[in-house]
């Protein structure tokens, strides 16, 4: 979300929308952040590397919710929060799937790849219906944060699908996992799952993601908001279902 923040239009969004980022954000890192320094301070480490970076990206997220009001005058610092906020937490994202992911052997840096683009999808849907939210209240807002945020969730959907494409045929050929024998019994034990990921995940939040477009492209922001709410959901869902398939394939699909 924080990455997301520091890619968008925020110098002509409403500040209260980007406070509201931040605050989200800093609770859940906060959150993650104590647990898991404490889980690696009573398991002798484990989870503690992760932990620590959540709590610098929540900093990231305390400075965003500190500067929103005055982001007018403040916008780059901002921004650099942001960015320095969602670094730090994909990080810490990337540290947790090596550390308690069943990746598969030689897979890890795919593995990493995968995460990053989920954290670009999760956090691009969860900004969208944030600030197509503020729309609804402030209606003075110009469109131009909601375009490039419904681009940039364009973006991560189709990167996501680019993503599985690359997963699957590596698969299939054998490069990780058995071959197309053992590619083919998995994906048979695995339909229902792999149904969720790429019907609702993939395909549902691909046509929302053209709905939210063509929305924005018609000034039609209250029409849009509706449609990201849904769209988060699919989101949700897709990436749940991602994360299973890394413990039963080696790779989140």
């Amino acid at each position: 979300m924080l990455a997301v923040l520091a890619m968008s239009r925020i110098e002509a969004a409403a500040y209260r929308f980007v406070r509201l980022v931040g605050i989200v954000a800093f609770a859940v890192l906060v959150g993650i952040g104590v647990w898991s320094v404490m889980d690696g301070w009573m398991s002798g480490g484990r989870g503690t590397v992760g932990g620590s970076l959540s709590l610098v990206s929540a900093v990231g997220a305390a400075a965003v919710i500190l500067l929103a009001p005055v982001m007018d005058s403040k916008s780059s610092w901002l921004r650099i929060a942001a960015a320095i906020g969602g670094v730090c937490g994909i990080a810490a994202s990337c540290v947790w799937s090596m550390m308690f992911s069943d990746v598969g052997e030689g897979a890890w840096l795919l593995n990493l790849l995968g995460r990053v683009l989920s954290s670009f999808l999760l956090g691009s849907v969860t900004v969208a219906w944030l600030l197509g939210h503020a729309y609804l209240t402030a209606r003075k807002l110009p469109i131009a944060p909601l375009r490039r945020v419904s681009r940039l969730f364009a973006l991560a959907v189709g990167l996501r699908w680019a993503y599985l494409a690359l997963c699957l045929v590596l698969l299939y050929f054998g490069s990780w996992g058995g071959g197309s024998g053992w590619f083919g019994s998995k994906m048979s034990s695995l339909w229902l799952i792999l149904s969720l990921r790429v019907a609702v995940g993939l395909v549902a939040a691909g046509v929302f993601a053209y709905f939210v477009a063509d929305c924005v492209k018609c000034r039609s922001t209250q029409s849009a908001t509706g449609i990201l709410y849904f769209a988060s959901v699919f989101v949700y869902i897709g990436e749940l279902s991602s994360q299973h398939l890394v413990n039963e394939i080696g790779l989140p699909l």
